[in-house]
């Protein structure tokens, strides 16, 4: 565990360094692009760089209006991103198990607010339009979640117990080191935890960038096809939500022990980790699509620095899930194995991703 913990907290301090040192400021974006312009149109040598000029079509040549116009939209920085998700996961020091819950819940918002906020600077376009339901998608996620985490945490005794035992267990691990070993201790777990976040919420902010420099896709089946993952990443978080909302009110009304099948759960055994993996998953594939669909080989280069941070959350948050739900098919096996509506549910419905036991 502490050498996955090193290897992320080298991999966070490269992309950080990746993203400071290769993407280019907006003077130099407007800058590179107008000398492009004045040299392949012939009459733009006769005007200034910003003006439109005409083309010997008699169209409007608007390329150079609309380059220093995404050149003034702003977009997160290194510092905004890495406090967006640093400073939440720090309340792992005060609790270990909030690191993991709604320090994840926090982080993914607030990194997909920076994303946002960038999109809503932009002219309207029909990428522009779905990247906003795409960091909207990863914001709903994120106040779902703690909202659900806050409720649990006040009316759901079976868990909050559970919670306690986490961290009793944790400082009996940390007996004896003092408040500085405990926070040397946890940094490199709260560390690792946060570059997860970061990939999580870095497929809206690639799409952020590709807004930002008039880089959007060109290919309409890639854009049709960028439509269908944004919806299928709602779809996954709307699924998770929902199986969240009816395991908690069924056993809440029925009792701890009782077998929720009926709903989404006579589908879907697991749907809360099924539907993240269905809504991560979902995003991390849109991200990749619209970058695609830009044909551009130096658009790809880059947002590479955001690609490979959400490639290392999707892939990160796919192990968390497919573990908890292997763990939760062995624990249901063990206890309901011989009852015949268990046989009869695990017949009909999926159980997601999950790990071979």
């Amino acid at each position: 565990m502490k050498k996955c913990s090193r290897l992320l907290l080298l991999l966070s301090l490269q992309f950080a360094s990746s993203v400071a040192f290769t993407q280019p400021s907006s003077f130099a974006t407007a800058t590179s692009t107008n000398k492009h312009v004045i040299k392949s149109n012939t009459f733009a040598t006769a005007r200034p760089s910003n003006m439109p000029s005409i083309n010997r079509g008699g169209a409007l040549n608007m390329v150079p209006v609309l380059t220093q116009a995404a050149a003034i939209l702003t977009s997160p920085t290194v510092k905004a991103l890495a406090l967006a998700n640093i400073v939440p996961t720090c309340i792992g020091y005060y609790k270990v198990e909030y690191g993991v819950s709604y320090a994840y819940g926090t982080a993914t918002v607030a990194s997909a607010y920076l994303a946002l906020q960038t999109m809503l600077e932009a002219s309207v376009s029909p990428f522009a339009a779905v990247a906003k339901l795409h960091a909207l998608a990863i914001i709903f996620y994120g106040v779902r979640l703690n909202l659900f985490l806050g409720w649990r945490e006040f009316f759901n005794e079976r868990l909050r117990r559970m919670r306690e035992r986490i961290e009793a267990r944790q400082k009996r691990k940390e007996e004896g080191t003092g408040i500085f070993g405990r926070i040397l201790n946890r940094t490199p777990f709260i560390l690792s935890c946060s570059m997860l976040w970061a990939g999580l919420a870095s497929p809206a902010l690639s799409s952020a960038n590709l807004i930002k420099t008039a880089s959007i896709p060109s290919c309409p089946y890639a854009l049709l096809a960028y439509k269908a993952l944004v919806g299928m990443t709602w779809f996954g978080f709307l699924l998770a939500a929902v199986g969240d909302f009816q395991k908690s009110a069924s056993k809440a009304k029925n009792g701890s022990d009782h077998l929720v099948t009926s709903g989404v759960y006579s589908l879907f055994r697991h749907p809360n980790y099924t539907g993240e993996c269905i809504g991560w998953g979902s995003s991390f594939l849109a991200s990749i699509v619209a970058v695609i669909g830009t044909k551009s080989l130096d658009v790809a280069k880059s947002v590479a620095p955001y690609l490979t941070l959400s490639s290392l959350g999707v892939f990160g948050i796919f192990f968390v899930l497919m573990m908890a739900a292997t763990n939760l098919e062995t624990r249901q096996e063990e206890k309901y194995g011989t009852s015949p509506e268990y046989k009869t549910w695990i017949v009909s419905s999926w159980a997601g991703p999950t790990l071979k036991k």
